[in-house]
């Protein structure tokens, strides 16, 4: 049998260092070195290494690691050498590889119908397209589909008014560009793919995307670093923008926003963020969590605002304290984990300046700070301070601001 993937390999040098190497385009193949030895061996082959290399399979894989095997993941160990195939490939071809390989670890599979040729160095221009772009309507592959093999997917300006749902077989995927198109809305099953990396919808139609499920995957939360969703016209950007703990680029300028969710406040990992052509008359206070190397805020109208303020005491609810110890932990949620009311309620937290959340319960002003505590770099139309809507999660964090507060029991900004 013969898999298509990417392999990196660990070189256990000791018990305590491991030699790790890039991963490269692979091709792994099981089989026999001729019809009169039953041994298997594996064969892995890569551009650079076109004769391969073989590692012999009787009693000399220590064990097979596929805790991550639904993710297209998985780690064969050898005895001799100390080496770890470190594997990445389409989900169903690894767990087919890998079930073949148990068989012949365990005798249970008859080694004469794995052929002989295995073994032998294959083509490697065989190996399948990882980069595709294509530019006109008309090279479109709607029959043949793309290749499985595809890690890169570029397709800008080509009219289309829906997504692709061949796209979703392609597991190995990290980089989607679907920039200038007409598309409104895209499937929850977007967020499923395990290596996505970079999304670029720019030029598009979200503004009449209604539900944006697909933030809510797991893959997506820990996967995606880029997301350009600029020039779609946005009004307003979904709360569950906020659970891409992994987003390193946001890219959101050229919209109609006036405000900015207070869930991006959670994105501890973003460093650069584009806002610039909008309608923004304020920031969240919860961006002063943010440590960004890149700000653009140019083209904005911010405003300075000031609320008629009145002071009240209220007490924190049994469900507002169980609420914001949960999202201290920072374990991602959904409605499999928890029930659908549980999760409405916990996507609609407000982030203190501090870091934490509140929901019913909370201290509320706007305050002007210096975008110099958040950014490094910034780009504005001249704003010195801009005016950040900040949530106090308690009356000990208001005491550094030297002003006038309201303690509200709204939850709407």
């Amino acid at each position: 049998m013969k898999l298509q993937c990417n392999v990196e390999i660990g070189n256990r040098v000791s018990s305590t260092n491991i030699v790790r190497r890039k991963s490269q385009r692979s091709i792994l193949a099981i089989g026999r070195q001729t019809t009169k030895n039953t041994e298997l061996h594996i064969l892995w082959q890569t551009f650079q290494n076109k004769q391969g290399t073989k590692y012999k399979v009787d009693n000399n894989i220590s064990q097979i690691f596929i805790k991550f095997i639904n993710e297209g993941k998985a780690t064969i160990r050898f005895i001799e050498p100390p080496h770890d195939l470190i594997i990445q490939a389409d989900t169903i071809q690894l767990k087919s590889f890998i079930h073949i390989l148990k068989l012949g670890i365990t005798k249970k599979i008859d080694p004469s119908v794995l052929s002989v040729s295995n073994l032998n160095p294959k083509c490697m221009n065989s190996i399948g397209k990882t980069k595709v772009t294509v530019s006109k309507p008309t090279e479109y592959p709607i029959l043949e589909g793309f290749p499985r093999t595809t890690e890169e997917l570029h397709l800008p300006g080509l009219n289309r008014k829906s997504f692709d749902r061949q796209i979703l077989k392609l597991q190995s995927l990290r980089i989607l560009n679907l920039s200038n198109n007409q598309i409104s809305s895209l499937p929850k099953e977007l967020g499923t793919l395990q290596h996505l990396q970079e999304l670029i919808l720019s030029q598009n139609r979200l503004n009449k995307a209604v539900k944006w499920a697909w933030l809510d995957e797991t893959a997506m939360k820990f996967n995606l670093k880029l997301l350009d969703i600029s020039n779609n016209m946005l009004d307003k950007l979904p709360e569950q923008i906020g659970k891409l703990g992994a987003l390193v680029n946001l890219k959101a300028s050229q919209n109609v926003l006036s405000y900015l969710p207070h869930s991006i406040g959670k994105l501890f990992n973003l460093r650069y963020l584009d806002i610039s052509k909008n309608n923004l008359y304020c920031l969240p206070g919860s961006m002063r969590n943010l440590r960004l190397v890149s700000l653009d805020i140019s083209n904005n109208a911010f405003k300075n605002l000031i609320f008629d303020v009145k002071l009240q005491s209220d007490i924190v609810s049994l469900t507002e304290y169980a609420a914001r110890s949960f999202l201290k932990t920072r374990c991602p949620y959904d409605a499999s984990i928890i029930p659908y009311t549980l999760v409405k309620y916990l996507d609609n937290a407000k982030y203190c300046i501090c870091g934490d959340a509140c929901f019913q319960y909370y201290a509320r002003k706007f305050v002007d700070f210096s975008l110099n505590a958040i950014a490094s770099n910034i780009k504005s139309s001249g704003n010195a301070t801009i005016p950040f809507d900040c949530y106090f999660c308690s009356i000990r964090c208001t005491n550094p601001v030297n002003s006038r507060l309201i303690l509200d029991r709204n939850v709407n900004p």
